[in-house]
């Protein structure tokens, strides 16, 4: 009986105020049919309002929807206790409890508790609980906290918990906790918690896997950086500790990766290992480069894994000379630090055989650290 009687009401509402549109409301063309502009809209659940079976033509400067309301477009403010859903443009404030669902294009703030979507353009912001969507391109800051997807260009941002998707180029900043992916260009920053891809990077890329085409004016920083038209090389060297070794380097010349396994028999024992770290280089001349690395091995002493402590950590300075078209040589000195953990023999403290002549030897804690010079020289291809 009372929501018979709310909606004889807003019935009786909607025919006074469709009776005085001349008085209170404007007309604007549009390709198929005119939309009404009204100042004031009310709903309980469309078609319960004021508008009634007019709602998909009528334009609202403020609209309150206490469940869900249905519209032709906004000019103004929108608020819902569940959703809104326009089927024109919008512009200005829509806030919802559960979703926001535009066809038109978007020139506003929205917030919603789970979802916005819009299958127009977006400039300003989109604000939910879980995902924001933008068919084409947005000129908006993006926030959710699951996932924001842009489908054309992106200007501003996008903030997430888990992933940002944009189908164009992007300027800006792309933030989310596991992925960005960028099928377009983009220039600005993409931080995430695993992976950031895009095509041309000019910027930066955080995350612990990068991949680009190619990053133009920028850096990849992360575990591994993969850029199609960057720099890889494949390296065979050997220095004081490690006879052989084999490596592969993979990113920029401003910042690379590298991947090594180098092994060498001292004291009637296999040494060997796999180390980790980053490198530099800078030109010189046409065929002549310096580099600086950086890299730590955790080395294992005639076994197939050392639990122990048992780190030797290398600052390599070379200068490369390019000898082909797909060869390379190297050379320079290098500075080692040797951290290992004690053990006992037999009840007696006992330290790594690793190395046998140091310049710095201490030990406190259990753990030893040794200092010396010695050389890398190499084959890049």
């Amino acid at each position: 009986m009372i929501a018979l009687m709310m909606g004889t009401v807003l019935n009786l509402f909607s025919q006074e105020a469709y009776q005085e549109d001349s008085q209170l409301v404007s007309v604007t063309d549009t390709e198929e049919e005119s939309t009404i502009v009204r100042p004031i809209h009310i709903s309980f659940i469309t078609p319960i309002s004021t508008n009634g079976m007019q709602s998909g033509e009528v334009t609202n400067i403020f609209s309150f929807n206490m469940i869900a309301g249905y519209s032709g477009g906004l000019q103004g403010f929108e608020v819902a206790g569940f959703a809104n859903v326009i089927k024109g443009d919008t512009k200005g404030v829509q806030l919802a409890g559960f979703s926001n669902t535009n066809r038109g294009d978007v020139d506003a703030f929205q917030a919603a508790g789970f979802t916005n979507v819009a299958l127009g353009e977006v400039n300003g912001m989109q604000a939910a609980g879980f995902a924001n969507v933008a068919r084409k391109e947005i000129r908006a800051l993006q926030v959710a906290g699951f996932s924001n997807v842009a489908g054309g260009m992106s200007v501003g941002g996008q903030i997430s918990g888990f992933a940002n998707v944009n189908r164009g180029d992007a300027k800006g900043v792309q933030i989310a906790g596991f992925s960005n992916v960028n099928t377009g260009d983009i220039a600005g920053a993409q931080v995430s918690g695993f992976l950031n891809t895009a095509r041309k990077v000019d910027g930066v890329q955080i995350g612990f896997i990068n991949v680009a085409d190619t990053i133009a004016n920028g850096v990849g920083i992360g575990f591994l950086t993969f850029v199609k038209h960057g720099y890889k090389s494949f390296e065979i060297s050997a220095n004081e500790t490690f006879y052989g070794n084999l490596s592969f380097k993979t990113g920029t010349e401003r910042l690379y990766n590298i991947i090594s396994i180098g092994a060498s028999p001292k004291n009637n024992e296999i040494l060997w290992g796999w180390g980790y770290g980053l490198g530099t280089m800078f030109p010189v001349s046409e065929k002549m480069k310096l580099n600086i690395e950086a890299v730590s091995f955790h080395v294992n002493e005639d076994v197939w894994f050392t639990h122990r402590l048992n780190s030797l950590n290398k600052l390599n300075v070379a200068v490369e000379y390019k000898v082909g078209k797909f060869m390379t040589v190297y050379g320079g000195p290098t500075w080692n630090v040797h951290v290992s953990q004690l053990y006992y023999v037999e009840g007696v403290p006992t330290s790594s055989s690793l190395v046998g002549w140091k310049t710095f030897d201490r030990t406190r804690n259990s753990v030893n650290v040794k200092m010396y010079p010695g050389f890398t020289v190499g084959v890049r291809l």
